[in-house]
């Protein structure tokens, strides 16, 4: 009977402090994203680029993301307020750059014309001091609107 007790709190303990963890992670990651969002709101843009990590630059090229920046500032005007609507928070030890925690945040953003759902996968290696913007994602019906015009426009010209 003693045994199963010990074993019992063993496993409590390890379920506590794994759970202690993910939201310890979740909750700063969260406030690095409401701060760039809350930013964003006061200057009217995407706020500064010391948000995202290096692994974002590494993978994507500045001009193209200073167009997807256009499109959704296009598309939506500037960003007015947030709501977070969904989370999820992952580990991994890897023997690469990607060792360490991720946190997926969903928002719901409101803009001057319209809703955004925007996803934010921010990571922390083992050796960082604090989270980083990894990926963002913008799910809008506007943008895609404008992507469906382009598309229609490219295909249709006789310039191929």
């Amino acid at each position: 009977m003693k045994k199963r007790i010990v074993i019992f709190l063993a496993l409590a303990a390890c379920i506590f402090s794994i759970g202690c963890g993910m939201f310890a992670g979740k909750g700063d990651a969260q406030k690095v994203t409401e701060s760039f969002l809350d930013e964003r709101i006061q200057n009217g843009g995407f706020g500064q680029d010391s948000y995202y990590s290096d692994l974002f630059w590494k993978n994507t090229p500045t001009a193209k993301w200073e167009n997807v920046k256009k499109l959704v500032t296009m598309a939506h005007g500037k960003p007015t307020g947030f709501k977070l609507l969904n989370w999820q928070v992952k580990s991994q030890a890897k023997l690469n750059d990607l060792s360490g925690t991720f946190v997926i945040l969903v928002y719901e953003t409101q803009y001057e014309k319209g809703v955004v759902t925007e996803t934010y996968t921010l990571f922390k290696g083992m050796k960082d001091k604090k989270f980083l913007i990894l990926g963002l994602h913008f799910n809008s019906t506007e943008i895609q609107k404008m992507l469906d015009r382009g598309l229609e426009q490219a295909v249709t010209t006789d310039s191929i």
